[in-house]
């Protein structure tokens, strides 16, 4: 596999909407990851994972900011990660998730040891949060999810098509068996702060045109930074 150039799902679609400074700096930081980077919001991510998991059950969510609300951080950046992550939830809970999602039996595929494609020359990490298989007419099919917490940079309609069609392909692409077809309408990115939930634009094969650009482009100040 390619390592020469990588990029996560989200930085790159970051990258598609950035300035020119903001994309030298995204390419640096893929170049050099900071091992020490602290992840944010990672109890309410990983509550939303459990509601989505359990069909929309919000028990996981409702338990999380019973959890959050009795802690006492005292570190700027721990008030601010529990503000957040609260508001988060709340704004999940006002969400509407697919009836596919919520009312079809589905089981949950735990990480799959692949977590990227390639697309132009560049390994995309993709790493869904939730991946399922449902059965409908005696036909198997697979979804995924992305979710993004991120208050001060929401996804707009685009940079979501991005992703729910980045991870379409993955599903097809590394995930799906000879058996087994991926559903467009459950390949979903979430962005919690934009109350958005977009799933595979019919347009599929100019959106992938698109991304293959961002890639060219990914490359081109790979090279020069």
């Amino acid at each position: 596999m390619n390592r020469n150039y990588l990029i996560s799902i989200n930085q790159l679609a970051d990258f598609s909407k950035a300035t020119d400074a903001k994309k030298r700096t995204i390419i640096r930081q893929q170049k050099t990851p900071n091992k020490f980077r602290v992840a944010y919001y990672q109890l309410a991510k990983a509550r939303i994972k459990k509601t989505i998991e359990r069909h929309g059950d919000l028990e996981p969510i409702l338990n999380g900011m019973d959890d959050l609300l009795s802690r006492k951080p005292e570190k700027v950046r721990q008030i601010n990660d529990k503000v957040v992550s609260l508001e988060a939830m709340r704004r999940f809970i006002n969400l509407k998730l697919p009836d596919l999602l919520c009312n079809v039996p589905h089981e949950v595929i735990k990480k799959p040891k692949i977590k990227s494609i390639i697309l132009g020359g560049v390994e995309i990490i993709i790493s869904p949060d939730v991946i399922i298989r449902l059965e409908l007419d005696g036909k198997k099919y697979l979804g995924a999810v992305k979710i993004h917490i991120s208050k001060n940079n929401v996804f707009d309609n685009v940079q979501s098509r991005y992703i729910s069609t980045l991870l379409f392909k993955y599903l097809k692409e590394v995930i799906a068996k000879d058996d087994e077809e991926v559903l467009d309408s459950l390949c979903l990115s979430i962005d919690v702060f934009g109350d958005s939930i977009i799933s595979v634009p019919k347009n599929l094969s100019d959106t992938v045109n698109d991304i293959e650009i961002i890639c060219d482009e990914v490359k081109t100040l790979w090279n020069a930074a």
